[in-house]
């Protein structure tokens, strides 16, 4: 299995959670992405809103302290990435800057005082410089940065390092705990409303699977939005009008099939009437027919109908029971199948499907073995004969109603075409499969596949 088939959503709920799962991935990739490229470059740093307005604040504090108050401040503030110095002059710069006027003209009208009063220093920091020792190995020396020295009213100068921070994903740690935190939290509660939000389509979708497969009546509950409900509604009332329909099609061949004995049975007597022995035959073999054909259709609409209740029986009791029967009429039928095997079923439809398919192996091929197996999907039930076979291209066409084979349609044999549609129409009935397959050199196999 591949990849791509082992993540493929196979229902919406788990397709409107993988477009969420990757939606919020793209929102922090690029969240991640935004907060690369917006790092601050030097000047950047040194004319931030957030370091001008903290020595806004500073200012006013540090000119009304005294020498020994200041010297006290400076130790105390100064931290790793803050680093503060009080001197007699401003720092010397290690190296020319072309843009320092201008820094030291933002900087002055940033916190109104006189552009003299503002020195911009470039320099290349080592460990004992300002509090760089506190910061044990976190950041790589020697460092670029720059100074910003401020006038104080006392003729001394306050010394700001500044220099650039780079990004690095030790020092984001509890930025991607929170986010990681978050996006779990978020993704839990929205599976839980997407499962709320479909859990009517999933039973719609359920009960229509249902249906399909047996025509079972399954109500289910209209809840949802106002256009899901309004399907569920549809659906609700399509499947009773199926079922309706499927009940009246049913009494209506049964009426017909009652009614039509009366003519039938008048016809048969009058035909006993007849002088000429064969003119008699022929009626009778006539209306014979035409009670067959009318008991098969009602036999085909009754498989149909799926009105007998689904019970757990003995499959295999079941299936010996039937191959006795048939061997006590001195017919070849054997069961080689194994035993206890129990499933949920409706019998009366079962035993009809099996009985039908046991006439045709005895009626073509003159002995019949009946085998029935676990497999891991259910069970399968195989009822072979050694008979002529039918050719590969009919070995379905033969399996829809009313369709014969052209040898048995000019045989005394053959019937009316809906002995393996019954078939069909049971096991579909009962959520399986049943198809035919040709035995070389010569036979023929019918197999049912039936779930647990």
């Amino acid at each position: 299995m591949s990849i791509v088939a082992f993540f493929r959503p196979k229902n919406l709920a788990q397709q409107m959670i993988l477009v969420m799962t990757i939606s919020l991935s793209l929102l922090l990739l690029v969240f991640f992405i935004v907060d690369i490229l917006q790092q601050k470059n030097l000047p950047e740093t040194a004319i931030s809103n957030t370091k001008l307005t903290e020595l806004n604040s500073l200012l006013p504090i540090i000119n009304i302290l005294t020498d020994a108050q200041q010297q006290q401040f400076q130790d105390k503030y100064s931290s790793c990435h803050e680093g503060y110095v009080i001197t007699n002059k401003p720092f010397q710069s290690t190296q020319s800057y072309s843009d320092a006027k201008k820094i030291e003209k933002y900087i002055s009208q940033y916190l109104v005082i006189t552009t003299n009063s503002v020195k911009i220093s470039l320099a290349t920091f080592q460990q004992k410089d300002f509090s760089y020792d506190k910061c044990g190995t976190t950041i790589k020396f020697p460092l670029n940065g720059m100074v910003i020295s401020l006038l104080l009213e006392n003729g001394k100068w306050l010394n700001a390092e500044v220099h650039e921070h780079e990004w690095h994903l030790r020092e984001i740690h509890n930025w991607l705990f929170w986010t990681l935190l978050a996006f779990v939290f978020i993704s839990a509660v929205s599976i839980k409303l997407i499962s709320h939000l479909t859990k009517p389509l999933t039973q719609l979708n359920n009960a229509a699977q249902q249906f399909a497969k047996g025509l079972e009546f399954s109500k289910v509950e209209e809840s949802g939005s106002p256009d899901l409900r309004q399907s569920i509604k549809s659906f609700n009332e399509m499947q009773q009008a199926v079922l309706t329909a499927l009940k009246n099609r049913t009494t209506t061949l049964a009426a017909i099939s009652h009614d039509i004995r009366t003519p039938l049975t008048a016809l048969r007597l009058k035909a006993e009437l007849l002088d000429d022995e064969k003119t008699r035959l022929s009626f009778v073999d006539s209306i014979n027919k035409i009670e067959k054909i009318t008991a098969s259709g009602l036999n085909f609409l009754k498989s149909d109908s799926k009105t007998e209740p689904k019970k757990k029986i003995n499959l295999s009791a079941l299936m010996e029971s039937e191959c006795f029967d048939f061997s006590e009429l001195k017919h070849q039928v054997a069961y080689i199948g194994s035993y206890n095997i129990n499933v949920e079923c409706r019998p009366i439809a079962l035993s009809r499907a099996i009985r039908n398919l046991i006439e045709n192996a005895i009626k073509y091929g003159e002995n019949c073995q009946v085998d029935l197996v676990k497999i891991p999907q259910g069970i399968m039930i195989k009822i072979i004969d050694s008979g002529p076979g039918i050719p590969d291209n009919e070995l379905s066409k033969v399996l829809e109603p009313f369709f014969r084979l052209s040898k048995a349609r000019e045989s005394e044999q053959g019937g009316f075409g809906l002995g393996l549609a019954i078939v069909k129409n049971i096991i579909e009935g009962h959520g399986g499969e049943f198809w035919l397959e040709n035995i070389k050199p010569n036979g023929l196999m019918a197999i049912i596949k039936l779930p647990y």
